[in-house]
């Protein structure tokens, strides 16, 4: 039955000028984005043996025997509750958002001297002229390279430029953050961070800050369709602007000490080993609700 009442999401439109790519190489939830990394620490922490009752309770009993005796094997327990994979944190920002992928195969060759690329493709997209890879000559990102690409690469002088099929509409309060792919296993390249406007900015082009690795001869890299390039976050526009925000910075009082000795409580009242992330997050949200320094704004 139709709904009168039920409100309008908000809305995104990835559109592809090539048929064929936008069902062979969409766009895909940050969530769906696979690292192996994830996956090995997820199968080694929650593997059949691990969700053993009997042995969880055994690991738990090591674990704080080493801690209560200051035994270094306390320090390298390696309980799934202490690796970084559970941090609600990491966790956000490698599952919100939409990853965009390289359409079709390229191949870029460095010629050792740090300064250029040549490039193959067997396909070349027609948005307004056949193209897939080009070049942004150094004087166009100098000064600004080194400081994206991280330690112990070294950058090519040009960036690589991929004019990409895709272009993108949204609802008129959705922009975008665009970032590397977080935490994901590909050293080759960087994307640059920015925010992307779909009201002035329709095209979807990719920059890539090369990581030339101090290339003294030539070397060919295949970056394979599907490979993840950017992530891009939606946020509101009105965020845009900081003066549309009060902020307050200011000496924690008695509401919030109160509060924060609740958390510490909150924080050992369960056996963590024995309890999920999304249990540990519901019982901190009713914690934070109870701070009446939220009187002051709400």
């Amino acid at each position: 039955m139709f709904n009168l009442f039920k409100k309008k999401k908000p809305w995104v439109r990835f559109y592809s000028m090539q048929p064929g790519v936008a069902q062979l190489n969409p766009w895909i939830p940050a969530n769906r984005v696979k690292r192996k990394w994830t996956k090995d620490v997820l199968k080694k922490y929650y593997g059949k043996d691990s969700k053993c009752p009997a042995l969880q309770v055994k690991r738990m009993w090591e674990h704080y025997n080493h801690k209560l005796n200051n035994d270094v094997e306390g320090e390298r327990y390696d309980g799934l509750f202490q690796h970084a994979v559970t941090c609600p944190a990491i966790q956000k920002i490698m599952h919100t958002g939409w990853v965009v992928v390289a359409p079709a195969d390229f191949l870029i060759k460095t010629h050792g001297d740090g300064h250029d690329f040549g490039w193959l493709s067997q396909i070349m997209f027609d948005t307004g002229g056949p193209t897939y890879v080009k070049a942004h000559v150094p004087e166009q990102t100098e000064g600004m390279r080194e400081t994206i690409v991280p330690a112990p690469y070294e950058v090519l002088d040009t960036t690589i430029k991929l004019e990409l099929p895709w272009r993108v509409q949204a609802h008129k309060d959705i922009v975008f953050l665009q970032v590397p792919v977080p935490y994901y296993e590909d050293d080759r390249f960087t994307v640059p961070t920015g925010i992307v406007d779909p009201a002035y900015s329709y095209e979807v082009n990719m920059q890539l800050f090369w990581h030339s690795k101090a290339d003294k001869e030539e070397k060919e890299y295949i970056i394979e369709a599907g490979t993840p390039l950017a992530q891009w976050i939606p946020f509101h526009r009105k965020y845009l602007d900081n003066s549309g925000i009060d902020v307050i910075i200011e000496d924690a009082n008695d509401e919030d000490r109160k509060n924060n000795k609740i958390m510490d409580y909150n924080r050992y009242m369960h056996f963590t080993e024995l309890t999920s992330l999304n249990e540990r997050i519901d019982r901190q949200k009713e914690i934070l609700d109870l701070n009446k320094n939220k009187e002051r704004f709400d």
